[in-house]
């Protein structure tokens, strides 16, 4: 992956107003993948909406990061289940 594709975190956290050691933190927890290059750490493109979802729900809802960590694993679930309905809903419709 190219260094232009990446976010360096120390300007997204400087320029979104949150801390780094947030950002850090859901990468401890498995909620955003960060990558070194160099010494220097960028937030993955594919994960800044979720690292700004997050963040909002941090700073703006007062959830801690247990809680934050919680809400993101009822989400993901909801979605498969969601997705898992579309696909049996698909398969329904071939006997109709």
């Amino acid at each position: 992956m190219e260094n232009e594709e990446l976010i360096a975190m120390e300007v997204y956290c400087d320029h979104e107003g949150v801390e780094v050691s947030f950002v850090e933190a859901l990468h401890d927890r498995g909620l955003i993948r960060i990558t070194t290059v160099k010494e220097q750490r960028f937030i993955d493109p594919e994960h800044l909406s979720r690292v700004e979802k997050l963040a909002r729900m941090h700073y703006d809802l007062d959830i801690n990061l247990e809680g934050i960590e919680a809400i993101s694993h009822l989400l993901e679930r909801m979605e498969a289940l969601q997705q898992d309905m579309r696909s049996l809903s698909e398969r329904l419709r071939l006997y109709e």
